[in-house]
């Protein structure tokens, strides 16, 4: 979550650490230094990490789309946008839902969807699958997810949201600690498994979990970002979710840590 001053976005730099780890893991296994890409984001008002994908390299920030839906922060932004000109960074900024966006360009896209709710229930399913469905999430591209892991809606309404995925992954509903533990680990990942399956796309398209890293926030806000990669094949949601290959990272320690425990 951000505190808020005078409107603007104020996220703390555990945030950038975990987001900039996930875009290295992302670069050394499946990126292509030699490719463009378009970056599609909720910015805020700051667009700091426009910034960091700019340091990073210039051709991962080819052409940049960043999303506001409140129109005082929509101003705020565009006079960081402005001031970015300085840098060579231009931004298309809309004042409208990242899940609006229509796919412009061939090139690879890199996503981060910076929500500061949970990624689940709501209708994140159904949005979700409309990208997937009209392909502007498609192969080749990068897709990062934010969530809060502060709360959560109880264990009841986990099992109930939840129950057929759970049954497939072998989860025994009967264990608090086990159901919440998965909960945490795999929440978005479930949800965009159900956004593949409303659409009936999870034998057209693979999804990849390639990293999740958790961390506080200013105001001690207990987040996650998840990691993901896009190509063309079938998704399984026991191994898109056990995968061993995925690995964890616990900003506020420093230090990897393992799934059980994310």
């Amino acid at each position: 979550m951000a505190s808020k001053a005078q409107g603007r976005l104020k996220y703390g730099p555990r945030k950038y650490v975990g987001l900039h780890l996930l875009l290295c893991r992302w670069l050394r296994l499946h990126g292509d230094g030699s490719k463009h890409y378009c970056y599609v984001t909720l910015g805020g008002t700051e667009l700091k990490d426009v910034q960091g994908l700019r340091f990073a390299d210039v051709n991962l920030a080819s052409n940049v789309w960043s999303y506001e839906t409140n129109q005082k922060r929509y101003a705020l932004a565009k006079q960081t946008a402005s001031d970015l000109t300085t840098y060579g960074v231009t931004v298309d900024l809309q004042c409208a839902s990242l899940f609006s966006h229509k796919r412009q360009s061939q090139l690879p896209h890199i996503f981060f969807v910076d929500l500061t709710g949970i990624c689940a229930w709501g209708d994140y399913d159904l949005r979700f699958g409309e990208l997937f469905q009209n392909e502007v999430i498609r192969e080749g591209d990068c897709l990062l997810i934010t969530s809060h892991l502060g709360h959560h809606r109880g264990l009841k309404e986990i099992r109930k949201h939840f129950a057929g995925e759970l049954a497939v992954l072998g989860v025994d509903e009967d264990d608090d600690g086990r159901v919440r533990s998965v909960y945490r680990r795999a929440h978005p990942t479930m949800t965009l498994f159900k956004a593949l399956s409303l659409n009936g796309i999870q034998s057209e398209l693979h999804l990849h979990c390639f990293g999740m890293v958790k961390y506080h926030d200013v105001d001690h806000t207990p987040m996650g970002i998840y990691g993901y990669t896009v190509s063309a094949g079938t998704t399984e949601l026991r191994t898109l979710v056990w995968d061993s290959s995925t690995n964890y990272f616990d900003v506020n320690e420093g230090r990897l840590c393992s799934g059980d425990s994310f």
